[in-house]
């Protein structure tokens, strides 16, 4: 009985805390003739895993807040709005980025934006938000663009600031170098999730992020056929980027081979005969992977 009445309590909490958060109003319908077609539904804390069927796990680790979902309707059309409240604009932008592989944008909505027919995705501030056609019919994309740009509307000032200091928190990629960027290619992580799809280091948090510390991502380009990806971490000090390369070289996937390894500078081969290397100055640490070479010493 007791622990029953934690975690009801625990539950209310949650449910206290993100709806507060913002001041997030979701249209009434996107235009003429269109109406919701049901509740507001939210989902706060781990209730996301009762929306998401795989991927929940993502959005925790950038920094979820609430998600508020909406239907609407006309007739036999349906689209349905996702708005998603992270916990920073690195948060939002990160997790939009992870949507969106190839941006194409959308003329009409007055945020940054990619999509298409099937599915908008928009990012501004800390709000991530999704309007998705599950017909796909091209007749509807005005209608979508339409319920994109009515949501930012009513987006309030205090939704779209840092939770913490109220304020953008800048350029996210100041620590990746501009020469030789391929423009497009860049991403945030900040955890195992994120980290999956861009290289195999060794399992878990391999790279101590831990929900917490972003990581900038980004190719560049070796000549005009070859690429290879560069990962920039600055950690809240310079015995947290220690502790984290020990890991790193403590727990090194087995398929990858150490070539040279110091306290500070880490060179290995991967399992296609490319080359990676881990290096630490100060609180910083930068990996590059996919190099078509071995890299030289330094």
């Amino acid at each position: 009985m007791v622990s029953r009445i934690l975690l009801v309590g625990l539950a209310l909490m949650l449910v206290t805390a993100g709806s507060g958060t913002a001041e997030i109003t979701l249209p009434d319908g996107p235009g003429e003739g269109w109406a919701k077609s049901d509740e507001e539904r939210r989902f706060v804390g781990s209730r996301l895993y009762d929306h998401i069927d795989g991927g929940a796990e993502l959005f925790h680790e950038f920094g979820f807040t609430r998600l508020l979902v909406q239907e609407y309707q006309k007739g036999e059309d349906q689209i349905t709005l996702e708005v998603y409240e992270m916990e920073s604009p690195e948060s939002a932008l990160g997790i939009y980025l992870q949507q969106s592989a190839e941006e194409k944008p959308v003329e009409g909505i007055e945020a940054r934006n990619s999509g298409g027919r099937y599915q908008l995705s928009v990012v501004k501030g800390k709000v991530f938000f999704q309007v998705n056609s599950f017909s796909g019919a091209e007749a509807l994309l005005p209608t979508m663009t339409a319920l994109a740009q009515r949501t930012l509307e009513g987006l309030a000032e205090k939704s779209l600031a840092d939770e913490e200091t109220g304020e953008d928190p800048g350029d996210p990629w100041r620590l990746l170098p501009k020469e030789g960027l391929v423009a497009g290619s860049q991403r945030l992580i900040r955890g195992q999730f994120g980290l999956q799809p861009i290289f195999t280091f060794g399992e878990g948090d391999i790279l101590q992020l831990g929900g917490r510390v972003f990581a900038a991502v980004a190719d560049y380009r070796v000549d005009d056929e070859t690429t290879y990806t560069r990962i920039m971490i600055e950690y809240p000090s310079a015995e947290a980027a220690e502790a984290a390369y020990k890991h790193l070289t403590a727990n090194l996937d087995e398929y990858l081979e150490v070539v040279s390894m110091s306290e500070a500078r880490l060179v290995f081969r991967d399992y296609k005969g490319q080359f990676g290397t881990a290096t630490r100055d100060g609180q910083v640490m930068e990996l590059r992977v996919r190099l078509p070479v071995a890299p030289a010493d330094e």
